[in-house]
């Protein structure tokens, strides 16, 4: 049996091991508990697995650590009139600062439907000063902005009428002393619901002059939580990571019941088949996600920053599965696997043709590209021919156990066990990484397109170039090898670390959604005509040093694939 059917057998064999029965069992468990960080039931919940990994023979850490938790309480705003008062609820997100019968008046920000440029962003920002805004903006820039020009309060308009939680703050996982000033905005942010929502804006648009009463309750705090990290280990030290949060919006069962109690079947098959397991597998259920903006993730990444960067060869997030009408499956990922892996992979859960892997945008406890882990992939689980909100229930009081399909809670945990599978087996890592290059010249040609002539992305395309040359002959020296996953890892999960994020190795990005080369791309679309003066230059200054990171970076790169094939030269 050559290698290629020796690894696909073993994929096949955890895929199949996988029982529906024992899943389902551990879903109704998860949901008896409302699992928030740190609280006694998501203690209670954290301790099941931890047990569980124990009675199957499992090495557990049951890792305790200290989380900047924040939690919404009550919220409602009050419109008071000659013949009635009205309470408005509202659902505040996470971070959001706090308020007690703050009186002011509501104004509507017309831009939240059309936008505006940067410099348009001062004007309209000048009708803030003493208001509440009513917006469909939620995100935290704008809190930011909002805040810096007097605003004395927040609520976005939901999509729907369903009270549904979001979060506000700017910090990637548990804050350093500047972010603690400068990376949570401090005001009152609420949701409110869609019909509520637009009565106001009515009003708002009518020209009547609206004045509510704001109260918002929130518990934040430092409080402690225990996260379980289990680890079957294989013939090799590398690993594959494979996690999902705990922590839930009420009993949360899609999102995230079914991962847990999925992730806890995977771990008892993987360990029934360890004589057969070649890189180690590593289970972790982190707590933080939601109510700490991934705090949990972060932390286990700050204190096993060097086990990552030495042995982790893929990072497998699976959050919001088992979802009934789901139909189907695609990958979010860095695109280093290549869209024939990915392709080939996911013709199995798909009745039509699947679709390409989407670029993974930074979020759901994606927090590992700093320590150099190649491959991210968070497996989708979601609906054909549809627009936006496929499974409405997601972060409300609706995400309960009738929201699941047996079948379905199967079919999900099967994608990513036989993903883990592979990539504890497969020989040499499936890391195109000549195709990488290509991705990357992509969409540094789709920023270029998009820069006013003060941006210049030119001499970026030089070292480009001469790294894609050198990547072809690297890959052409790594056909020859065997034990290639130290090649592997240090040099494409470099590529994929300059791609993905704009820190150092040793920091997280701030906790906003990106695409590839964040900083790079901020200038696009600016000019001097609609940007402020010192924004431009901030840009411009951003710019440069990002393009001479990348740079820098690739010249790095292309180094240690010479050293490296020095290296294996010599050994001849």
């Amino acid at each position: 049996m050559d290698q290629k059917q020796e690894f696909q057998k073993f994929a096949e064999l955890i895929e199949n091991g996988l029982c529906k029965e024992r899943i389902m069992e551990d879903i109704k468990i998860f949901n008896q508990w409302e699992r928030y960080t740190g609280t006694e039931a998501g203690e209670k919940a954290a301790e099941f697995i931890a047990e569980r990994m124990d009675q199957l023979n499992i090495a557990v850490d049951r890792e305790k650590y200290q989380i900047y938790r924040s939690l919404p309480g009550n919220a409602f705003a009050k419109i008071e009139s000659l013949e009635t008062t009205k309470e408005i609820p509202l659902t505040p997100y996470v971070y959001s600062g706090s308020a007690k019968e703050l009186k002011a008046e509501v104004v509507f920000d017309e831009a939240s439907l059309s936008g505006c440029s940067q410099k348009e962003m001062k004007k309209r920002m000048e009708r803030f000063s003493g208001k509440v805004v009513l917006t469909y903006e939620s995100s935290f820039s704008f809190a930011c902005a909002a805040k810096a020009a007097g605003a004395v309060g927040i609520l976005t308009i939901w999509q729907t009428n369903l009270a549904h939680h979001g979060t506000l703050g700017g910090v990637w996982g548990s804050p350093e002393p500047e972010d603690l000033r400068y990376h949570y905005p401090r005001i009152p942010f609420a949701e409110i619901l869609k019909d509520d929502g637009e009565s106001l804006r009515a009003k708002c648009e009518a020209g009547e002059k609206v004045e509510i009463s704001l109260t918002v309750e929130m518990d934040d705090g430092v409080y402690t939580s225990m996260m379980p990290i289990a680890k079957i280990q294989g013939k090799s030290e590398k690993f594959v990571l494979v996690s999902g949060h705990y922590d839930s919006w009420y009993e949360g069962i899609t999102d995230n019941g079914v991962a847990n109690a999925a992730m806890m079947e995977m771990a008892r098959v993987f360990k029934e088949n360890q004589q057969d397991l070649e890189r180690s597998v590593v289970f972790a259920w982190w707590s933080g996600h939601s109510d700490g903006r991934y705090s949990g993730s972060t932390w286990y990444y700050d204190n096993h920053w060097e086990e990552l960067n030495k042995n982790c060869v893929a990072h497998i997030n699976m959050d919001i599965c088992g979802c009934k009408g789901s139909d189907l499956v695609g990958f979010n990922s860095s695109l280093l696997e290549g869209e024939e892996f990915a392709k080939e992979f996911l013709k199995e859960f798909n009745e039509e043709e699947p679709i390409a892997p989407i670029p993974m945008a930074r979020f759901a406890d994606q927090t590992f590209w700093g320590a150099a882990v190649p491959f991210a992939i968070m497996p989708k689980f979601s609906k054909r021919n549809v627009q936006k909100l496929p499974f409405f229930w997601w972060h409300t009081k609706e995400d309960t156990i009738d929201k699941i399909d047996e079948m379905i809670v199967l079919r999900d945990a099967k994608v990513v066990a036989k993903l883990a599978a592979i990539f504890t087996n497969m020989e040499r890592l499936p890391a195109k990484m000549t195709d990488f290059v290509d991705v990357m010249e992509k969409r540094l040609y789709v920023i270029q397109n998009a820069l006013h002539e003060d941006f210049d992305l030119t001499k970026a395309f030089a070292f480009v170039e001469c790294l894609k040359k050198k990547i072809s002959e690297y890959e052409e020296a790594l056909d020859n090898r065997k034990d290639t996953d130290d090649a592997i890892i240090g040099i494409a999960g470099e590529m994929v670390r300059i791609t993905y994020t704009a820190s150092s190795q040793y920091h997280q990005d701030l906790a906003v959604e990106g695409p590839m080369f964040p900083a790079l791309s901020e200038a696009m679309g600016l000019t001097p005509d609609n940007t402020e003066a010192d924004y431009y230059l901030a840009v411009k200054t951003r710019f440069v040093r990002q393009r001479n990171r990348l740079c820098g970076q690739i010249t790095k790169i292309i180094m240690d694939c010479d050293n490296q094939m020095y290296r294996w030269e010599t050994e001849k």
